[in-house]
């Protein structure tokens, strides 16, 4: 495998770090929730595997196109220009479907915004740093997965 490790060029290392950071991140919580009821607080949170499909295809779909850099650079020079397509399709993929999870995560406070009745009872929820660092790695697996499909000798207008 050493021998063709050197086959893998730095777009392609990027895709395989967004594919590790993406799963390294998928067990991070991807959703917070907060609640305080005269003065007991208490804290939710979901990782990617429990914050719905969105969530954990994202990840899956990016853990994908980091072996299929692997798997590519195992078998020959390099990857073809259809197999960056494809690469990038995933990229491009996971970056929408987390982008629409996130959006579509319900509100634990019902869409009032972070609730305050003088401090008896406050509710607030979000997104938790492993969404922020999901969106991280599939923003960087689609800018690599650009740069290495256009390296493959092609234009993404035709």
């Amino acid at each position: 495998m050493a021998g063709s490790d050197a086959r893998v060029t730095a777009p392609g290392w990027v895709v395989v770090g967004a594919g590790l950071l993406a799963y390294g991140s998928s067990f991070l919580p991807w959703r917070t929730a907060r609640f305080s009821v005269l003065g007991i607080n208490r804290s939710l949170s979901w990782d990617a595997w429990h914050a719905g499909s969105g969530a954990w295809l994202s990840v899956l779909l990016l853990v994908v196109a980091g072996v299929l850099v692997l798997v590519s650079a195992s078998r020959g020079p390099g990857l073809t220009a259809s197999r960056s397509l494809i690469m990038l399709g995933l990229s491009v993929l996971a970056f929408v479907t987390l982008v629409l999870r996130w959006v579509t995560f319900p509100e634990a406070d019902g869409g009032l915004g972070d609730v305050d009745v003088g401090g008896a009872f406050t509710v607030s929820s979000g997104a938790g740093v492993g969404l922020y660092l999901g969106l991280v790695a599939a923003v960087g697996a689609v800018v690599a997965s650009l740069v290495t499909f256009r390296a493959a000798g092609r234009n993404v207008a035709g």
